[in-house]
């Protein structure tokens, strides 16, 4: 997974998959990723307390 902005550049090719902030501003795209990185761990947190056994396990 590559967090880009801009177009993308050259990491897009790279990656199985990109997210691709729009932008041209760096301070803008960083905040979308940090953004976008709480959102990722959320939702693994989310698939995680589903899964009993994994669940368990981080205890």
């Amino acid at each position: 997974i590559g967090l880009t902005g801009k177009d993308g550049g050259k990491l897009i090719d790279l990656c199985d998959i990109s997210i691709i902030v729009p932008s041209n501003n760096t301070p803008r795209i960083q905040e979308a990723h940090i953004t976008i990185i709480h959102i990722i761990c959320d939702l693994l947190d989310q698939e995680i307390k589903k899964n009993e056994k994994f669940s368990n396990i981080l205890r």
